[in-house]
């Protein structure tokens, strides 16, 4: 009896150890596969405008959209860090043209599709909760994303920044004592206007995987 409550006592210090030993900072790299639609639906369908009331795109999110870069995080207790990182987001989507005032004018519109290119820098800024500790951790997340353009085929028209707000929860597991592996959902929101012709009313949904390293 006495032999399994030493060890039991053993197993328990070194999990505390474990869990103390973690370094205040992380570093690590993510990946996430973004799912976007707009909130806003004109005419039964995701819709653009880009010029006067009613001319502009029906929007096809119908590329792989994705977010790739380097993660950041800082341990302020046990159970609660600060993230940031930096990160390369694509947001591409297939747009056919509607020209309705060209109807107007006595000319005959045809919808051309076009891919239509938007990609940016993100830096994210979250708070994150864990709700256990040791080897396997469930963990709350929510923030920001600062969305700053680096490229958009229709540059004429946009603000060149957008705000994002977001919520989500992940699974993260010790595959060493400073190596973390994670997989987790992410819902996102656009809180500002990407184009300056219509509001850009982005929803997100993301499927992430992350990797990080303690540092001591």
């Amino acid at each position: 009896m006495m032999k399994k409550l030493l060890l039991l006592s053993f197993f328990l210090i070194q999990t505390g150890l474990y869990a103390q030993e973690k370094g205040q900072w992380g570093f690590g790299i993510e990946f996430s596969v973004d799912k976007m639609d707009l909130a806003m639906e004109r005419f039964h369908n995701n819709y653009l405008v880009t010029d006067g009331n009613v001319n502009g795109y029906g929007v096809d999110f119908d590329q792989f959209n994705f977010s790739l870069g380097l993660s950041s995080q800082y341990h302020i207790q046990k159970k609660l860090s600060l993230s940031s990182g930096i990160l390369f987001s694509n947001k591409d989507f297939s747009g056919t043209y509607n020209c309705a005032s060209c109807l107007t004018q006595f000319r005959l519109a045809y919808p051309e599709v076009v891919l239509v290119k938007q990609q940016f820098l993100t830096i994210p800024l979250s708070i994150n909760y864990s709700l256990l500790t040791g080897r396997l951790r469930p963990v709350l997340t929510g923030g920001f994303r600062n969305n700053i353009e680096v490229k958009n085929d229709l540059e004429e028209l946009s603000n060149g920044y957008f705000l994002e707000g977001f919520f989500g929860a992940g699974i993260y597991y010790a595959l060493a004592e400073k190596l973390d592996a994670g997989i987790g959902y992410r819902y996102q929101t656009a809180l500002s206007d990407l184009y300056k012709t219509d509001e850009f009313n982005l929803r997100s949904n993301s499927i992430f995987l992350q990797v990080s390293y303690s540092l001591r």
